[in-house]
């Protein structure tokens, strides 16, 4: 089939990848009144989405967020409507020993763990009785983000001014006198090595005035528009289990762990509403170890004394990993180009300090979005310039680039 065949459809705006940022994004520019397309001219705004994953809310994500973004954004929002969301009820910060001397721990780690061990028996852990302000999620919401991605994919397609199309993954963005005007989809029916096969069909172009970048750290769109990549990059690890019956944590229980499987990994304990529970780590990428994969340290965690007995006689519901931009503010991207802007964790958003993205990631595109809409309101196109003082303005003023410049350093430390 010859590339002129290739089918090309015109939109006002497309968006690459549905997750947080996009949902912020989608959300608030679903509620801006009396925005008329400029490409079907007498009509709404024309808005498309495109994520690659088979649906909205796929994939195993259990998360703790403040959610400052997300209740500015849905205000009057009601945890209850959300399947497996709870607000947060109770947090602890704990510190786990090495109760089987497998980590590998520096001498001064020894010596500490030596010092406390008489205090942390019979568990090997030591629950702390201060947690840090940039780790406390007070007043927040612990969500699996599958629900809630489609929770808010349902309101956004029922306001009927935007598509969300799953299942459609983006080949790259489409780039004409170094500008971005548009993406193109992905071609079907091609074999490994990408040659067509009987079935193939080219991907569509689509052509739009903007489009938004909230595909993450890996996504086609933002790896091909990155200057350099990024610095820093974590695994996040996790089981998504039901907890046996009579379990007494209560939905909304947080823990945060340190110490183990090794000193420079981070774990997590999250439960939900209908006693599940999303349990993982996270494993920094300049972190080597020979012997020992991203999966075999989720196992040794959970097998922590501390641990093993909140989960034991449990049945894991599933389990995934994902890869995390830990760079932050320093590896951040060029937010805004011509015709395009970015979103979310691939554009820096998230706060290694805090170990928190989701809500980082929702106000960013909720930024971009009031950005957008007074861009249109006032005929304005959308130029690197006025993308600058529209949305990376308003970034750069918000709670958002405020914390990620304090966490800037945060993990050079380690």
């Amino acid at each position: 089939m010859s590339q002129a065949e290739r089918q090309t459809m015109e939109m006002d705006i497309v968006c690459v990848g549905f997750g947080p940022a996009a949902a912020g994004f989608l959300t608030t520019l679903a509620k801006a009144p009396g925005l008329e397309s400029r490409v079907a001219p007498g009509m709404p705004l024309q808005v498309v989405c495109y994520e690659r994953a088979d649906d909205t809310g796929f994939g195993v994500s259990g998360v703790v967020t403040r959610a400052r973004g997300i209740r500015a954004s849905l205000p009057g929002l009601d945890p209850t409507q959300i399947p497996l969301a709870a607000p947060v009820v109770e947090e602890r910060l704990v510190y786990l020993l090495d109760p089987v001397g497998a980590s590998r721990r520096s001498r001064g780690h020894r010596w500490l763990d030596a010092l406390l061990s008489p205090f942390a028996r019979p568990l090997s852990a030591i629950e702390l009785p201060y947690i840090p302000p940039f780790l406390r999620k007070d007043g927040g919401l612990v969500l699996s983000i599958g629900q809630f991605l489609q929770f808010v994919s349902a309101e956004v397609m029922g306001s009927g001014t935007v598509q969300i199309w799953p299942g459609t993954p983006v080949a790259g963005p489409l780039i004409e006198d170094a500008r971005v005007v548009g993406v193109r989809l992905a071609d079907q029916g091609v074999d490994r090595a990408g040659r067509p096969e009987s079935n193939y069909l080219p991907g569509m172009d689509v052509r739009a005035e903007l489009t938004v970048v909230g595909d993450g750290p890996v996504g086609a769109v933002g790896q091909q528009l990155n200057e350099r990549p990024p610095r820093e990059w974590a695994l996040g690890m996790k089981m998504v289990i039901d907890l046996a019956e009579g379990t007494n944590l209560p939905p909304g229980t947080v823990l945060h762990t340190l110490g183990f499987p090794e000193p420079e990994i981070f774990g997590f304990l999250y439960v939900h509403a209908e006693r599940v529970a999303s349990v993982g780590i996270f494993v920094p990428s300049w972190f080597r170890s020979p012997a020992r994969t991203g999966y075999r340290y989720l196992q040794r965690f959970l097998m922590h004394p501390y641990i093993w007995r909140l989960v034991a006689g449990g049945r894991m519901r599933s389990w995934g990993a994902k890869s995390l931009q830990e760079s932050g503010r320093r590896g951040e991207p060029a937010l805004v180009g011509e015709g395009y802007a970015r979103i979310g964790e691939g554009s820096g958003s998230t706060n290694p300090l805090a170990g928190s993205g989701v809500d980082e990631a929702w106000t960013t595109g909720a930024q971009l979005a009031e950005g957008v809409s007074e861009l249109l309101k006032a005929g304005q196109p959308f130029t690197r310039q006025n993308l600058e003082n529209a949305y990376v303005a308003r970034r750069r003023a918000s709670w958002v680039d405020q914390e990620a410049r304090i966490a800037g350093r945060a993990r050079d430390g380690f």
